[in-house]
């Protein structure tokens, strides 16, 4: 298939090496003017790949949307004017609350979600480092994406594991938990992701993950504070070693998705009147965090 991958980060750069040595076309989609871009994942030869071609664009079967949630307004206006109406878009994020706003603009156009646990780190301009394999889960939000049911088994034989979620709202509630137990407190203590697994940081991870389950039963969904709790924990255990992304953003003063994870869960729990302070005390921690960045 001819792809085209918009956003050229960590995880944006993982998939497209990956569909490149799955036989695929893989064409770059990024905010800067050049026209060819070269990667390179762990110690394999260097691939270059043609990058910001329009009419490479135009002729792709699939847009593969790696940006950040609250980049993808501007990265969906970039590439509509560009290709076919009936070309599937896949938005893979960490956070929720780019889909509705999504299909405002693409009409019929098939319009796919994806939630990834594959864990990618930049280690220099050109190169990146596979950290962690974990589950990709892929499914369709309007009418013509649910039938794009196929592109699963694509990412599949680049990726795997990738799976088809018939529910992917489910999915991503599920990855929105773990990022709301993880990402915030990783990023607010500057710490990788095992050290939650740490006795001091039990009760703090037990009261986030009440709250958001509390959340989660309201939308519907049938889960308890303890199997969000046991899944973060997995989580952490798992990627010991990583940083998450939240963690890396505060890090490098960059903006982060702190909107777009516990923001969205906020939103939602103000929406069924639910009391979430321990999510909000995090938000706000982040957010000045992120003021702070232009002040010595």
């Amino acid at each position: 298939m001819r792809f085209t991958l918009v956003g050229a980060g960590a995880v944006g750069t993982l998939w497209a090496l990956k569909l490149h040595q799955a036989g695929h076309n893989v064409h770059l989609w990024t905010r800067s003017e050049k026209d060819t871009i070269q990667c390179r994942l762990d110690d394999h030869s260097p691939v270059t790949f043609s990058a910001n071609q329009t009419f490479l664009l135009n002729d792709s079967d699939c847009i593969l949307v790696c940006v950040k949630a609250f980049q993808v307004d501007t990265a969906l206006n970039s590439v509509l004017p560009h290709i076919h109406p009936d070309t599937p878009i896949i938005l893979m994020h960490n956070g929720m609350g780019t889909a509705s706003q999504a299909l405002t603009k693409l009409g019929d156009t098939p319009l796919l979600l994806a939630t990834t646990s594959q864990a990618s780190l930049r280690i220099s301009e050109n190169t990146i480092q596979h950290t962690g394999v974990g589950e990709t889960r892929l499914g369709g939000v309007n009418q013509n994406g649910k039938q794009c049911d196929f592109m699963a088994e694509v990412l599949n034989h680049a990726l795997a594991p990738c799976s088809w979620e018939s529910n992917i709202e489910s999915a991503l509630w599920q990855k929105l938990a773990i990022n709301c137990m993880i990402n915030p407190l990783t990023a607010i203590h500057q710490i990788p992701n095992g050290d939650l697994t740490q006795p001091a940081f039990r009760d703090k991870l037990s009261k986030i993950a009440r709250e958001v389950a509390n959340v989660m039963q309201a939308e519907g969904m049938d889960t308890n504070s303890d199997i969000l709790l046991k899944s973060a924990l997995s989580v952490a255990e798992a990627t010991a070693s990583n940083y998450s992304s939240m963690n890396r953003d505060i890090y490098f003063k960059r903006p982060s998705e702190i909107d777009a994870i516990t923001g969205y869960l906020i939103h939602c729990a103000t929406r069924h009147g639910i009391a979430a302070p321990q999510n909000q005390a995090l938000y706000n921690a982040i957010r000045n965090l992120e003021s702070s960045y232009d002040n010595p």
